[in-house]
């Protein structure tokens, strides 16, 4: 080698080295990250995200049917809505709020709805690993044509109390959850599983049995990874110790996108958990959405007054999100963490 190619061959290390990306790293899975056009397939929504928000948050709703599902321990329907004037029809899951203060260890809406709103510091809509959820109050006499015992949530209202969120349509229960195998060799795969892992574990998800987390059918491959029953989370006394948790990071790395819109997150964004949803009474019987203002009291999560229901997270259980936040970026900083 002579000494002009001597020199190119240590400047090109060099070079490569310079622009080598800093932070822990581990090889990255041998498949491309997945086109825009390919990152459409795979979606089970009905309806984009983004309009399901717009609908769920304020709308006009009608309920026009409501039948109880085989499977689940938290009374789920699966019911239809209408959204006049457009008369557009969605399939949505229907979970009644519990009865008392709204907030079970298992059927707990406030904690649905945050599980819903951790997910976007990180993802866009087209990766939500949460189904769009909302509270909404339905006029009881809609419920009475399904079932005519049913009775107002809320005391001198006439509705029922519960959520909606997006039916997902196509998925199964998966036969094998995770595949590390295929998480070293296939990038789509390693996204997407990342992806749920990083929620999994900011939500502290403790409720992992089968049919709460579900993936396309093997028709719809590549895959992706929807948490469908998230009211086990944000700690609690009580939770599904039979089974293996997502509150844990499993995977042997996360996405490095991912980290740095996680690094965003400030106080401001963590405190907006405290007040997700605010229902105030129409003076007609109902409760309809509006905006949420501060917390009533920041050491409940759920607070009603003569006239208003407003759902949130506690200030301990924010401070346990930022502190298991602060924690796994400290764990990507000292190499503990990889990521790809």
């Amino acid at each position: 080698m002579n000494r002009a190619t001597a020199a190119s061959v240590i400047a090109g290390a060099v070079l490569a080295v310079a622009c080598r990306p800093t932070g822990p790293t581990v090889p990255g899975p041998q498949r491309a990250a997945p086109r825009a056009a390919e990152s459409r397939r795979g979606e089970n929504w009905p309806i984009q995200a983004e309009e399901a928000e717009r609908l769920f948050a304020d709308a006009p709703m009608e309920l026009v049917a409501y039948k109880p599902l085989a499977v689940g321990v938290a009374g789920a329907y699966k019911a239809e809505v209408v959204f006049p004037p457009s008369k557009r029809r969605i399939e949505v899951k229907w979970k009644t709020a519990p009865p008392g203060n709204f907030d079970s260890w298992n059927n707990n809406p406030r904690k649905e709805i945050a599980s819903y709103a951790v997910q976007q510091w990180f993802l866009d809509p087209k990766d939500y690993v949460v189904p769009t959820i909302a509270l909404r109050c339905v006029p009881v006499t809609a419920f009475q044509r399904f079932d005519p015992k049913a009775a107002p949530s809320i005391k001198d209202t006439q509705c029922v109390l519960g959520t909606i969120s997006l039916w997902l349509d196509d998925v199964e229960v998966p036969k094998t959850l995770y595949d590390p195998v295929r998480f070293a060799r296939d990038r789509w795969y390693a996204y997407h599983f990342s992806n749920f892992n990083v929620f999994g574990y900011l939500v502290e998800h403790r409720d992992g049995r089968a049919g709460n987390i579900l993936e396309p059918e093997e028709r719809d491959d590549p895959r992706r990874v929807y948490s469908v029953d998230n009211g086990i989370s944000f700690g609690g006394l009580v939770y599904n110790f039979l089974v293996t948790n997502w509150d844990v990071i499993r995977v042997p790395a996360i996405r490095r996108e991912v980290v740095e819109r996680l690094r965003a997150v400030d106080r401001k964004k963590l405190d907006a958990l405290g007040t997700l949803v605010e229902l105030a009474a129409d003076g007609k019987g109902g409760m309809r959405p509006v905006q949420g203002g501060a917390p009533i009291d920041r050491d409940l999560g759920v607070r009603i007054t003569k006239d208003r229901v407003q759902m949130g997270l506690t200030r301990a259980e924010i401070d346990a999100v930022e502190h298991r936040l602060k924690d796994l970026l400290k764990r990507v900083d000292d190499g503990t963490q990889p990521v790809f």
